[in-house]
């Protein structure tokens, strides 16, 4: 199995073949400790082959990076647009509530001309 680190201190000639061959098969070694027996030391072992290069694989991740960095950038955008909603919402209420204070106190003196009305006619 090649190792990156095996390519990487390859010298001359066989480095650029290693480099020019991008079809070189890299061992990932992935170790999985078993977890069906918490209190043995024994490990299964699952190798995953990819036949990318190291740098196309750096190349993946840091694609895969600008990505989340922009979705994290957009949650956060959305978050104080949600906070400014929220305080909106908020403020909006309070405005509700002191409306419907000033409507029953109009409700109020309008029942009560309405009541002197009747008795004047």
């Amino acid at each position: 199995m090649v190792t990156w680190e095996d390519l990487d201190s390859e010298s001359g000639s066989e480095k650029e073949k290693a480099e020019d061959g991008a079809n070189v098969a890299v061992g990932l070694v992935a170790t999985l400790t078993s977890e069906a027996e918490p209190g043995s030391d024994s490990e299964d072992e699952n190798e995953v082959y990819s036949k990318i290069s190291r740098e196309e694989l750096i190349e993946s991740l840091k694609e895969l990076l600008t990505d989340f960095e922009l979705r994290i950038n957009e949650l956060n955008d959305l978050k104080e647009k949600y906070v400014g909603l929220l305080k909106q919402q908020e403020s909006t209420l309070l405005d509700l509530k002191v409306s419907e204070e000033g409507l029953r106190g109009f409700d109020f003196i309008c029942k009560t001309y309405e009541e002197k009305l009747k008795f004047h006619c």
